[in-house]
């Protein structure tokens, strides 16, 4: 049996999509299961013991261009294709290779009616479950596993290896004060605050993020004692994993970080800023704390923006650190010599 599953882009969706390539390993331990993923983000497949092979595909091209340079490393025919993209894009990646096409809900008028009304007129799953959805005419049903980010010693393993992890001894915070939008980005002064109030209560400092993003973490950790703190901005994909691995939470904006920490099985706190937790990107199945503000033009898109449309970004401007201070404190005792579990 052949199975393809699509999920191009970003890397916190790719990460969430994690399950749905475990789930159909399970059901079919003999299949040939390959993953299409953009470039930028193989990575997160690369060591993952469940694929066959992954498809990277050069999202620079445009949607035709870029599937025909994608079908020569593509089987032929699939019996079974789940695309959890549904754009463009994957459907000329999709075109005249399914024998079944399976497609994830993508919840558009709810996700609309939130951000317009700034109302949830019914509860919208998280965005692994709706991936999951995608499974049911397989009769394939949730694991109540969580996303998951392989190292290449643990692609042996029978068992994912986070799931039993055990928090560190030296109280460590990883903070990732980078976003692709700004409009989800928290004020750097604030992470700067709470990370010198941790850190004189005896934690380390962790920065994290893309290279982009390195000055930016830069100016959060400026004023912390550089012997008990470390800029990891522009790590690898690796790196930044086995840098969660020695944290005991992590302190994010509504990004990838996020997704993570999770797959990692790392505590989250997350500050929303434009978007917020009922859209469902929460972090899966770890504990967390959601930081936010409630504002009436909350939340003004479900995805993020470059400015405020508003002007006054009050959203982010009104959070403050004694806030997020407080939600770490709650997460900590919440969580404390935990590995796993899920908390709000």
């Amino acid at each position: 049996m052949r199975i393809l599953v699509i999920r191009l882009s970003s890397l916190g969706d790719v990460l969430l999509a994690t399950p749905v390539v475990r789930l159909l390993r399970g059901a079919f331990p003999a299949a040939q299961i390959d993953v299409a993923v953009a470039q930028d983000f193989a990575a997160v497949w690369e060591h993952n013991p469940y694929v066959s092979r992954i498809i990277a595909v050069d999202r620079s091209l445009d949607a035709w261009r870029m599937a025909r340079t994608a079908r020569a490393a593509m089987a032929t025919q699939y019996d079974v294709i789940v695309d959890l993209q549904r754009n463009i894009r994957s459907s000329a990646l999709r075109w005249g290779r399914a024998r079944r096409v399976l497609r994830s809900p993508k919840y558009r008028l709810q996700k609309l009616l939130v951000v317009k009304a700034k109302r949830t007129f019914r509860p919208m799953p998280h965005v692994v479950e709706r991936y999951l959805g995608a499974l049911e005419p397989l009769g394939i049903a949730d694991d109540g596993g969580e996303v998951e980010l392989w190292l290449p010693e643990e692609r042996s393993h029978a068992v994912y290896p986070p799931v039993n992890r055990q928090p560190p001894a030296d109280p460590t915070i990883g903070i990732a004060p980078g976003a692709r939008h700004n409009t989800k980005r928290w004020l750097p002064s604030g992470f700067a605050a709470v990370a010198l109030t941790l850190q004189r209560q005896g934690w380390r400092v962790i920065a994290l993020g893309s290279k982009s993003e390195r000055d930016l973490c830069e100016t959060v950790v400026a004023g912390l004692d550089r012997s008990r703190t470390l800029n990891a901005a522009g790590s690898s994909l690796e790196e930044t994993a086995r840098l969660l691995d020695q944290c005991t939470l992590v302190l994010s904006n509504d990004s990838a970080a996020v997704h993570l920490a999770a797959a990692r099985r790392v505590p989250v706190v997350v500050v929303y800023g434009s978007t917020v937790p009922a859209l469902g990107f929460t972090p899966y199945r770890v504990p967390y704390r959601a930081v936010q503000v409630e504002l009436s033009c909350r939340p003004c898109t479900h995805i993020g923006r470059s400015a405020c449309p508003r002007g006054h970004f009050g959203c982010m401007q009104y959070v403050t650190p004694n806030d997020v201070l407080r939600a770490i404190a709650s997460l900590e005792a919440t969580t404390a010599g935990l590995g796993g579990g899920q908390s709000r």
